[in-house]
């Protein structure tokens, strides 16, 4: 007799749901049923929901297409007026073929109710933050073409822009885009 802890009845609670979602969304359903955008928010409210720091998360759509979307809770950040800022990372895994699938990369921001903020677009899979420190974002880059690491504070507020080093000479302006 094998006995399931309470994380696994928790992931298997999220696999349940996982399957309800997808059915919801196939084919044999008008499009009017559930958006792919509802689905993307669901997705993200069970990994808020579980609020396990550093956990990755992956949910897929099946369809011709790729769609899948890999999810990572990085904490929270506690501001000098006393809000709390939950952040998010969302890459989004698509194409038509598997070894030449894309991927665009986000940082979304919640609220302490879960409430989406916004988000900021950053590329691609390799632009996304790595973790919380403190008060600071922290995104670290570690490859041959981008190798530096920024902390951006969001003590006293979101940042409308916030800029990420990628070498000594340059780097990346991403824009926060609110819900």
């Amino acid at each position: 007799m094998q006995i399931i802890n309470r994380r696994n009845k928790i992931f298997l609670c999220a696999q349940i749901l996982l399957i309800v979602l997808v059915g919801c969304t196939s084919k044999k359903r008008p499009d009017k049923y559930i958006k792919k955008e509802e689905y993307y928010e669901k997705c993200m409210k069970i990994v808020l929901d579980e609020n396990r720091v550093g956990q990755e998360y992956f949910f897929k759509i099946e369809e011709k297409n790729i769609n899948e979307f890999k999810l990572t809770y990085l904490g929270y950040i506690s501001t000098a007026k006393s809000d709390t800022i939950k952040f998010l990372n969302a890459i989004n895994y698509f194409g038509q073929y598997v070894d030449a699938k894309h991927a665009k990369g986000y940082v979304f921001l919640y609220n302490k109710m879960n409430e989406n903020i916004g988000c900021y677009y950053v590329g691609g899979e390799l632009s996304v933050p790595t973790k919380i420190e403190g008060s600071n974002l922290v995104f670290r880059y570690s490859d041959k073409n981008c190798n530096q690491t920024t902390a951006i504070s969001f003590l006293d507020s979101i940042p409308n822009q916030i800029f990420i080093n990628c070498t000594k000479d340059g780097g990346d302006l991403y824009s926060f885009t609110k819900e």
